[in-house]
């Protein structure tokens, strides 16, 4: 049996354990068989219909296959927590676009509101990119000597960078939900 240099059996083992911990739903979950719950829990996270095959997936290991109707009935509810403009603002402020899931009457509006939260999500990595810059020119200016030409325009540059940062959270702000 032939091993990717570097691996040891006891390597191969975890990798294997790691891929099989990837399955939709645990054993005790299967067996319990509160679909309506799952089926919940996959709504609210803006699953489509489609993912309960990866619970049937799952479960086919223990002989157990789905309630469709049931998890569909708590999917469904789910949805109602997840197609809300709040919420779609939020999936956007962390950098995800909202699913398709959410009825077409209710869409323009969730999109609208995801679109707002992608912008905050933009925003702040603007910010923290400049944050990192100041913190970098932070550095170089403690290597340099204070007679060193480099210091002026680090200090201008480290001051400019400090203002973009106040615009940009003034910026930020009008995105927020």
């Amino acid at each position: 049996m032939g091993f990717h240099k570097g691996w040891s059996i006891g390597s191969a083992m975890g990798a294997l354990i790691v891929i099989a911990g990837c399955a939709s739903l645990s054993e005790d979950a299967c067996r319990g068989g509160d679909w309506y719950g799952i089926g919940l829990k996959d709504g609210a996270a803006g699953r489509d219909a489609n993912h309960l095959s990866n619970h049937a997936e799952a479960c086919a290991d223990y002989g157990i296959t789905p309630v469709r109707a049931t998890w569909e009935t708590g999917r469904q509810e789910g949805l109602t927590l997840y197609c809300r403009p709040r919420r779609a603002w939020e999936e956007g402020s962390n950098g995800r676009r909202l699913r398709p899931v959410c009825p077409l009457e209710d869409r323009a509006a969730l999109l609208r509101a995801n679109d707002l939260g992608l912008t905050y999500a933009d925003i702040g990595r603007d910010i923290r990119d400049d944050e990192r810059r100041i913190h970098d020119i932070d550095s170089m200016l403690r290597d340099l000597p204070d007679g060193d030409m480099a210091r002026a325009g680090l200090v201008r540059e480290r001051a400019a960078l400090r203002l973009a940062i106040l615009r940009l959270r003034a910026r930020q702000h009008r995105y927020r939900y």
